[in-house]
């Protein structure tokens, strides 16, 4: 029997975790996994923050791509990552331009406060956050798992590529 692969994400903040864990949970569209909260784009990776990591962990960076300033810190997690020999692999998941962005794409919508009926962007945050039903939310705007984390960013990040499809159930 093959042993099922483990998988440990990095996400920028609770928005994207709260999306993660419906798209695992809910939708079941995502394979399944840890959840950090970990900006790659603002911190490097040491050896004390990937000692939890069982062996053969797969290591998902998922990142927002509208600020390109810190590129080397995301250089040198990448790099620093693919050397560990407990780390199976690393997939960069790059959201163009943010989440906010991705929803918007991968959902019949022209807002993402339409998936939570929030009256602005700064109560949607707080929003998807405390909603107990998400996946349902998500499935009512029509979300298409094909169109989320599909696409490459038209900047310094597209070095990284794309591998979402490595992460999504069909």
């Amino acid at each position: 029997m093959k042993k099922e692969s483990i998988y440990h994400y990095y996400v920028e903040g609770d928005d994207e975790k709260s999306v993660l864990d419906a798209l695992k949970r809910d939708l079941g569209c995502v394979k399944s996994g840890k959840v950090d909260k970990f900006n790659v784009v603002q911190n490097r990776f040491t050896i004390a923050r990937i000692r939890p990591l069982k062996s053969g962990t797969i290591v998902v960076l998922i990142y927002d791509t509208d600020i390109t300033n810190n590129m080397e810190i995301i250089k040198y997690s990448v790099e620093f990552l693919k050397m560990q020999k407990g780390i199976k692999d690393v997939i960069c998941v790059p959201q163009v331009k943010n989440l906010e962005d991705e929803l918007v794409n991968a959902c019949n919508i022209k807002s993402v406060e339409e998936i939570t009926k929030s009256a602005s962007k700064k109560e949607y945050k707080s929003d998807i956050n405390n909603c107990s039903n998400l996946g349902a939310r998500l499935n009512k705007c029509h979300f298409d798992i094909s169109k989320f984390w599909s696409r490459i960013p038209q900047n310094e990040f597209c070095e990284f590529g794309n591998d979402a499809e490595k992460i999504k159930n069909y």
